[in-house]
């Protein structure tokens, strides 16, 4: 074997390992996550480059919740800084997520039954499975106008096949959230050897759903 094959194999496998322990570590840190969100005030957040507290104010998003998120492997002592926004004649929450350089938002709507449904502009959402009722779909090169009417297009679609409607949440949305993540950790790591499908979900099965719609998700499954 040439030393550039070698090399690559070599690389390659570190990789493989890499992701994996990060997928584990990831599950195992979130498992219990309490302590992972330390509530904020900082108006100056608000004034982001982006323009999504402008958009939300226009649509008649008030503001839920300021928090740091510090559940982010690999990060040390940096902090996802998190907004999330409330539209009540809608029942819909606005989240807008920021570290560093890097921001993406995503609709989030509780339904009745136990269902819920994600619309994210970050393909970062599919990276591990989600818990039966919880729906979870990735536009990355939406708007924030285009993404909303793909997450209302479902919640029709939802209401026409799971006959659920929204739902006013019961929770602060800290809780929600942190109730969210446990059940999602929970699930992952009831699957079977899901300690060594980290890879598999990381750069197969979030490629397969990007950009995919949660109704053709469904449609797929049903075969149609």
């Amino acid at each position: 074997m040439s030393n550039w094959l070698y090399f690559i194999v070599i690389a390659a496998g570190a990789y493989c390992l890499f992701v994996t322990v990060m997928v584990v570590l990831s599950v195992r840190k979130m498992r219990h996550p309490q302590g992972l969100l330390e509530e904020v005030h900082d108006p100056e957040r608000l004034d982001d480059p982006q323009g999504i507290t402008a958009w939300a104010r226009a649509q008649g998003f008030e503001l839920a919740s300021q928090f740091d998120f510090s559940g982010v492997i690999g990060a040390g002592d940096i902090k996802m800084a998190v907004e999330g926004w409330f539209l009540p004649s809608k029942k819909l929450f606005l989240m807008h997520y920021h570290v560093l350089d890097k921001s993406h938002y995503e609709f989030v709507t509780g339904l009745e039954g136990d269902y819920s449904l994600t619309s994210s502009k970050s393909v970062d959402s599919l990276n591990l499975p989600f818990p039966p009722k919880m729906f979870v779909q990735a536009f990355e090169d939406d708007s924030l106008d285009e993404l909303l009417e793909k997450h209302e297009k479902t919640l029709a679609f939802f209401k026409e096949r799971f006959r659920v409607a929204p739902i006013v949440p019961a929770l602060p949305l800290q809780e929600m959230i942190l109730h969210s993540i446990e059940m999602q950790m929970t699930y992952v790591q009831s699957l079977p050897f899901w300690y060594l499908r980290g890879l598999w979900w990381h750069l197969i099965r979030r490629r397969q759903l990007r950009n995919k719609s949660v109704i053709e998700q469904i449609h797929r499954l049903d075969g149609e």
